[in-house]
């Protein structure tokens, strides 16, 4: 079997090395046709003489590989994982959009709230994960006499994931300390004081030890990969969705209410821990099972 994965660059080219080392039986190809001509170009080649494209992204607008790969009769896999989905909706409300696309490609999706959004739209999706976690973790007692809050928050998209929301969190909750990875310092005006903004980590470890409780309340999300690394290293979760082992905060005042449960919870002298997530991440994101149920997939 010869795959060709595409789509996110970051994510796509991930995924292809990961696919590799855990499957030597198939051959697995990586082309960034997003950004770079040279690899657009040889994907227009190489479409025809591959059994799958598997693209890290969905789409219901024109993609000439996609229209390539369907014209060869090659089965196409779209992998939707949040943005594209709102991208969707909003061609399909317009009627821009590419019904072909939507009744002949095979659609995965890594959660639940993701699938219902695109039965919306009249795709019906299936639950498949890409994302693994190989490294374990053990729980790390952080001694502090203050709770402490991390969020991963990018600068150049900072309203979409939810930094008025972060903002307004701590001015309400001034004796936590909230801290923004991913959020440039320079960008952190009229910050209150008990926020500290830490630009681009290299070492997510260090920064997530010194963290008690880790939040994420974007607008519009699929399955984040810092609410996943969040459970395997057990840590306590706000989050704007249902998942298994976070706290579900769907609006602001669920927000507020869940971290003064916390709070309570820490002033009475309680670990702020969660050890059942490191046994779910164990159990539902090793390479063998993620990797292996896609490549089963795949085959099919």
């Amino acid at each position: 079997m010869r795959v060709l994965i595409v789509g996110l660059p970051l994510f796509a080219e991930r995924l292809k090395n990961d696919l590799q080392e855990f499957d030597s039986e198939n051959s697995y190809f990586f082309l960034n046709t997003y950004y770079n001509k040279w690899h657009k170009l040889k994907a227009l080649f190489l479409i025809p003489f591959v059994d799958v494209v598997y693209s890290i992204n969905g789409t219901i607008s024109t993609s000439r590989a996609f229209d390539i790969a369907f014209s060869k009769k090659v089965p196409v896999v779209m992998n939707w994982v949040g943005t594209d989905v709102l991208k969707a909706n909003k061609n399909f409300n317009a009627g821009t959009y590419r019904k072909d696309y939507i009744e002949n490609a095979i659609h995965f999706c890594e959660v639940d709230w993701i699938r219902e959004e695109l039965k919306e739209i009249g795709i019906n999706a299936k639950v498949v994960s890409f994302i693994a976690f190989e490294k374990e973790f053990k729980l790390k007692k952080l001694e502090s006499d203050r709770l402490k809050v991390l969020s991963y928050i990018a600068t150049n998209r900072a309203a979409f994931y939810g930094i008025d929301a972060f903002i307004e969190l701590a001015n309400n909750f001034p004796k936590i300390d909230f801290s923004i990875a991913g959020f440039d310092e320079s960008n952190a005006v009229n910050m209150p004081t008990n926020v500290k903004a830490l630009g681009w980590v290299e070492n997510m470890d260090e920064v997530f030890n010194e963290n008690h409780v880790c939040l994420r309340f974007p607008e519009h999300d699929g399955l984040s990969v810092f609410i996943l690394e969040s459970l395997a290293r057990g840590k306590k979760v706000m989050y704007k969705y249902p998942f298994d082992y976070c706290n579900h905060c769907p609006d602001e005042k669920g927000l507020h209410e869940q971290m003064l449960d916390i709070e309570k919870e820490f002033n009475r002298g309680s670990r702020i821990e969660n050890p059942e997530a490191i046994e779910f991440i164990k159990e539902n994101y090793s390479s063998a099972k993620v990797f292996g149920n896609i490549v089963n997939e795949l085959k099919q």
